[in-house]
């Protein structure tokens, strides 16, 4: 999450240590901020290894601007994408999904 987003952090799921980082950036020792899960209720789509998930966003601990993360999980799957490329196809979800809610009669 951004600094600015802090307040959706919950920090039982939040790994970031910006102090990890004071002495030069070293990968993989800064850990991540990372958002609180929404529930998905995946009963009605097929095949999916479970009829729940989970989405929440992360971004990397490091001394530049980092992309923030949208990751959804089912069951021990997982897809993530930068949120700028993630809001376009949701964008394009949810027209999908309107002109078919429309097209009922």
């Amino acid at each position: 999450m951004r600094r600015n987003a802090s307040r959706v952090v919950r920090r039982t799921r939040c790994t970031a240590n910006p102090a990890r980082q004071a002495n030069g950036y070293r990968p993989g020792e800064g850990g991540q901020h990372r958002s609180a899960p929404v529930r998905l209720d995946l009963t009605c789509a097929f095949p999916l290894p479970a009829n729940a998930g989970e989405a929440y966003l992360t971004e990397a601990v490091a001394p530049w601007p980092c992309s923030t993360y949208l990751h959804i999980r089912t069951g021990e799957d997982e897809v993530f994408m930068p949120v700028e490329y993630a809001a376009p196809v949701l964008s394009a979800l949810m027209m999908l999904a309107a002109a078919a809610e429309a097209a009922r009669w």
